[in-house]
């Protein structure tokens, strides 16, 4: 099938994944939040790639632990990256090497899944692991400290938006493929999350949508997940030395010094 933009995350669920599920907290603790992405909108092009366009893209978005990055060192590499659609082929090309899909990029465009491309940021240094939120009010409560990461079905009728930003969620629309994006914002009094999706700035709303909890949650419910890493973060400065205190001084001493130099001067003596 031939699609206005490409698509390639596959679903794969490890029974592992069980044990690293992300808490809950109590709904008095859920609040809106809005992440600011410090990175620009990529565009994954007619590559597949939107597994580490997301994971990427998280890397460039604000967190409760760190301001998102525009740069990274990535493991193995004494060069700097900038944070962009270079960096997210990066991340989606070691992510194919993690799944269990013949193939991997390049040569083979296979896609790849959410749980892959976190272990690929892992791998790169730039996340000290993940957890999983396998619930709606898990993921509202993964986004109280950051963004995370969503895969899901994609309805053909998600390709586009309503007049108010709104991915239009159509539950008899044709499946398309598969798609991962970013969730960067949980907004409580209009209960809606926004997603920051990667087929450039021109895509709807700068790049981002909105979507009604009520689609999120039943995007989830077919065989959705969502990946939340965990960041590494730069060791803090150690403190800057304290000066020892100067000795006390004989102000007799100081007199006589102040002499002696005036003496030297006057008398044209000076140091060997």
């Amino acid at each position: 099938m031939t699609t206005p933009h490409p698509l390639g995350r596959h679903v794969e669920h490890d029974p592992r994944s069980l044990n690293y599920a992300h808490g809950v907290l109590p709904k008095t603790a859920i609040k809106s939040v809005n992440w600011i992405r410090r990175a620009p909108i990529f565009d994954q092009g007619q590559v597949g790639s939107c597994t580490g366009n997301a994971a990427a893209g998280l890397v460039g978005t604000d967190s409760a632990t760190r301001t998102g990055l525009t740069t990274v060192a990535i493991t193995g590499d004494p060069n700097l990256w900038p944070v962009d659609e270079e960096l997210a082929v990066e991340v989606y090309k070691l992510a194919t090497t993690f799944d269990n899909i013949t193939g991997s990029y390049p040569p083979d465009d296979t896609g790849s899944s959410g749980i892959g491309a976190a272990k690929a940021l892992k791998k790169l240094g730039l996340a000290t692991g993940y957890t999983h939120a396998f619930s709606l009010d898990a993921l509202k409560s993964a986004l109280q400290t950051g963004a995370a990461m969503a895969g899901t079905i994609w309805p053909e009728s998600a390709f586009d938006v309503d007049a108010d930003g709104y991915l239009k969620v159509d539950r008899k629309s044709p499946v398309a493929g598969g798609h991962e994006y970013v969730i960067s914002a949980w907004d409580a009094a209009n209960k809606r999350f926004r997603m920051d999706n990667s087929w450039g700035s021109g895509w709807a709303l700068n790049g981002s949508a909105w979507i009604h909890e009520a689609d999120m949650q039943w995007l989830l419910s077919q065989q959705g997940d969502v990946t939340v890493p965990a960041w590494a973060t730069a060791p803090s400065p150690p403190p800057a030395p304290t000066p020892s205190p100067a000795p006390d001084v004989d102000p007799r001493l100081v007199q006589v010094a102040t002499l002696m130099s005036e003496w030297a001067h006057d008398n044209h003596v000076t140091g060997a």
